[in-house]
């Protein structure tokens, strides 16, 4: 029987509150209107539309554009739907007329909704479609400013289902964890991992790097046929959907038995308290230059192995996203704000070594201490 996760936010409200996040962010940037796809739908409407479109103008309702079998659904969560241009239409190189007919749809759509002349904003459409918008006459940008100032900050309810995510993984690692024994392969363990997800509830096990033993230095990331071998350590990396679309991104490792080396628990540890204190240092008004720069240093083979690795990344939506802190390219001119969810990373491996520590920790960041986003989440108590 699956296990029963808190559910602790209202999707209505949530959708009211990440509508208004976007279209403030339009409205500041000039914007008159976006046209979205995937993720980004998701997002605007949380709701899940294979194959759809959403207009979302600065002001007003949203309209979704789905195909005719999608309506008698969709319209019970969106009461604005039109039809996609379908078959030999939008998406046919020689459909012109259906294209032309799609362009001018969306200028006098923006006229409707009050903000014709101004720029509307496209992120995954097709070119021919593109072409369409600007030969109706309308100035079309680039959608990512709007879409990652609106999705940086989460909304309380938002903040709601990662805490439910964080307690989904840690029944899904426990689950992982108990399976960890010598002989068993890396790819049983991901498949072990993946179906627990499930079984909480997760929408899908988006990404699930395994490592085990000598493939842990270099980190070697996806699982192979490998069979784990007792007193070697295993490492994951998994990214899971979970409600409301929103992913968590979480690193373990764990030793293969419960008999740790000295050098092994060595490892870990520093590897452990160089992720807390680093996160820490994450509270909510300090710019991304002061964490960087008085952020822990570990020895320099160490800081070498964690080049690939950003300090820290934000998460959401999409596995990564803006602002985050990376080890090789400057801070970002931004300060950390309170509801941004980041995902602090640690990855301990000197080169020529045999030995690797993979951690990854999820924090929301407040005015004060950050607050760990599945505090359940087990670490291996032999290693430390």
């Amino acid at each position: 029987m699956a296990e029963e996760i808190e559910r602790g936010w209202d999707d209505g409200r949530l959708r009211a509150e990440r509508l208004a996040m976007l279209q403030g962010h339009l409205r500041e940037l000039g914007i008159g209107a976006m046209f979205l796809y995937g993720v980004n739908l998701r997002y605007a409407l949380n709701l899940r539309i294979p194959g759809a479109n959403v207009f979302v103008p600065a002001q007003g309702q949203p309209t979704a554009f789905v195909r005719n079998r999608d309506i008698p659904w969709v319209s019970e969560h969106v009461p604005a739907q039109r039809l996609l241009y379908e078959g030999t239409s939008m998406w046919d190189p020689h459909g012109t007329v259906a294209l032309d007919a799609f362009g001018n749809g969306i200028r006098d759509l923006m006229v409707e909704c009050g903000v014709g002349g101004e720029p509307l904003a496209v992120d995954a459409i097709e070119t021919a479609a593109v072409l369409a918008l600007i030969r109706a006459g309308i100035v079309v940008v680039d959608a990512t400013a709007a879409i990652e100032r609106a999705r940086t900050v989460k909304t309380p309810d938002e903040i709601e289902v990662y805490r439910s995510i964080g307690a989904m993984e840690a029944s899904s690692v426990n689950a992982f964890r108990a399976a960890i024994r010598p002989g068993v392969k890396e790819s049983e363990l991901a498949g072990v991992l993946s179906l627990a997800w499930h079984g909480v509830g997760g929408e899908e096990a988006t990404h699930v790097e395994l490592c085990s033993g000598p493939r842990m230095n270099p980190w070697q990331r996806w699982p192979g046929e490998r069979r784990l071998e007792a007193g070697e350590m295993v490492g994951v990396d998994f990214h899971g959907i979970g409600p409301c679309g929103l992913r968590g991104d979480i690193s373990r490792t764990f030793l293969v038995g419960d008999a740790p080396t000295t050098e092994q628990r060595d490892l870990y540890r520093r590897a452990y308290d160089y992720m807390a204190a680093t996160i820490d240092g994450m509270r909510g008004g300090r710019s991304f230059a002061e964490v960087w720069e008085t952020r822990p240093r570990a020895s320099e083979a160490l800081e070498r192995g964690m080049l690939p690795y950003p300090v820290f990344h934000c998460i959401g939506m999409t596995p990564a996203g803006y602002p985050g802190l990376d080890r090789d390219r400057p801070a970002p001119s931004a300060v950390l704000q309170p509801n941004q969810v980041f995902a602090v990373e640690c990855y301990f491996g000197e080169a020529g070594s045999p030995l690797a520590v993979k951690l990854e920790d999820q924090v929301r960041i407040t005015d004060g201490a950050a607050e760990i986003l599945g505090r359940d989440i087990p670490f291996d108590d032999a290693l430390l």
